[in-house]
């Protein structure tokens, strides 16, 4: 079920992920243009030529930087551990972009919240929750991203907050929606608890490191 559910996530990310990685190779397109312009001219100016050269070693640096980030969602390291606040930002940020053209406004209220966790949780058991939640909602909505310590728990919150505006568009997803028995199964393999209700998702989960 694990197995199933974290494919169905992938094949789910996998238009945003191609997306962000045509995004970062943009520039060196545009760059590689400009320069190969420059060079026909019958008198090149060779500072200006010297300057893009560098220009470009550094845009293909961010762009081979940017697109082994990008793989590390087919692939993961099972041991990388990051604050709650990154992985929020890592997480809720790839998908930022097509939640707000499905008319969500995402609020993240999480602030300084002390202790680190699983990358591979964010990503999948969060990631999930996050998209079952938004595929069953079908009005225009903020969505609040929150969090707290309770004990040796974190607990990260995710609710839909209705607001003014017209029905979300249909159209047909790019894989199936994500289900709640594949954020739970997710949510097993890293030992998190999962309480949902149909405009808001509770994960519990064991913090590896916290300043109490």
């Amino acid at each position: 079920m694990a197995e199933a559910a974290r494919y169905a996530l992938l094949r789910r990310l996998a238009p945003v992920l191609r997306h962000n990685m045509a995004g970062a190779l943009q520039p060196l397109s545009m760059m590689s243009t400009m320069l190969e312009k420059r060079l026909q001219k019958l008198d090149p100016d060779l500072a200006a030529l010297s300057r893009n050269s560098s220009q470009l070693n550094t845009l293909a640096r961010e762009a081979s930087s940017a697109c082994m980030n990008l793989m590390t969602w087919l692939a993961p390291k099972t041991s990388d551990l990051v604050t709650v606040a990154a992985g929020i930002e890592d997480a809720a940020g790839l998908v930022m972009t097509e939640l707000s053209f499905k008319g969500f406004t995402v609020v993240n209220q999480i602030g300084d919240v002390p202790g680190e966790l699983p990358r591979s949780l964010m990503r999948n058991v969060f990631m999930a929750a996050l998209l079952a939640l938004t595929d069953g909602t079908t009005a225009p909505a903020s969505v609040v991203l929150a969090a707290q310590l309770v004990g040796s728990e974190l607990v990260l919150t995710i609710s839909i907050q209705p607001v003014q505006g017209e029905l979300l568009p249909g159209g047909t997803p790019s894989y199936r929606n994500l289900e709640w028995e594949d954020v739970q199964a997710l949510a097993e393999v890293e030992s998190v608890r999962l309480i949902h209700t149909a405009d808001s998702v509770e994960l519990r989960c064991p913090v590896a490191s916290a300043e109490v």
